[in-house]
């Protein structure tokens, strides 16, 4: 066979896996979408469809105009998630360029901290955070679930920025600071736009984890009113009827479209990082 024509197979052959690993990943939120937009005797009917007959949003007023509860966990989700990506993404960003950039005493010892603190499943740390948040009132507070998840995602994005600031060239460095550029300018407007694919992975890989975490949001926050979009989407189904399965599609598509939107938004920086990463790897 022809080089030309292997080549071609090939590409064949890779586009048809990446279709079908892209088929099996997608197939469950696009269930879920055309199930929210069945009307509810479609959703139970016999033989099941796939395709809604009749495109209906009764689901989506349903949620959205009689469930006060579900704009009440959507918005403590918004707030703890945006507080925590900020706070991450400023500490990682100047975390990572000292880790990259500078020398220090005890900075190895500090990465292999920082490695182990990587290492360690979060769950472990589910006790020990409860009692001293109890301790400190801090339950059921915005704050009490903030600074765990700062704790929790620092040491990566750490990690992350760290390795973003080691592969600009040190030339940039020494031009700059020859051109007078201090300490803070040199991170700020030279540093920090060359890394920015390394703050859009932390960005992204740090929204995915607050948004979608149950364990000590459900813990921490026993009021109700305080608790985000993963526990409180446990509340309306337990509220719907465990299968009321109109309301729960429709509450699993909201709560992923912030994550696709910051995905979208981020995704030129995100997937820079990615060809950087392989070709300089």
């Amino acid at each position: 066979m022809p080089k030309r024509y292997s080549r071609v197979l090939a590409s064949i052959i890779r586009h048809l896996l990446a279709f079908l690993v892209a088929f099996l990943f997608l197939s469950p939120f696009v269930w879920v979408l055309l199930t929210s937009l069945k009307p509810r005797q479609e959703i139970y009917s016999y033989p099941l469809t796939i395709i809604p007959r009749v495109v209906s949003l009764e689901h989506y007023r349903h949620v959205l105009l009689q469930m006060p509860g579900f704009a009440r966990y959507f918005q403590n989700s918004v707030v703890v998630t945006v507080i925590t990506v900020l706070i991450v993404t400023a500490l990682s960003a100047l975390g990572g360029y000292a880790l990259g950039r500078l020398r220090f005493r005890g900075q190895r010892w500090f990465m292999v901290f920082v490695l182990v603190s990587i290492s360690v499943p979060y769950a472990i740390y589910l006790i020990p955070i409860f009692i001293m948040s109890s301790r400190l009132e801090l339950l059921n507070t915005n704050l009490g679930l903030i600074l765990p998840y700062v704790a929790f995602n620092l040491p990566m994005a750490l990690f992350i920025m760290r390795g973003s600031f080691r592969v600009i060239p040190s030339e940039l460095e020494d031009a700059a600071r020859i051109d007078g550029c201090n300490e803070f300018q040199l991170w700020w407007q030279v540093m920090l736009p060359i890394a920015r694919s390394g703050l859009a992975t932390v960005v992204i890989f740090t929204f995915i984890f607050v948004w979608q975490e149950f364990l000590f949001a459900v813990t921490l926050m026993p009021d109700a009113d305080f608790q985000t979009l993963p526990v409180g989407i446990v509340h309306l189904r337990d509220e719907a009827q465990a299968w009321a399965y109109g309301t729960l599609s429709i509450t699993i598509v909201l709560a992923l479209i912030p994550i696709l939107v910051v995905f979208i938004l981020m995704r030129r920086f995100f997937i820079e990082g990615i060809i950087e990463g392989a070709l300089k790897g």
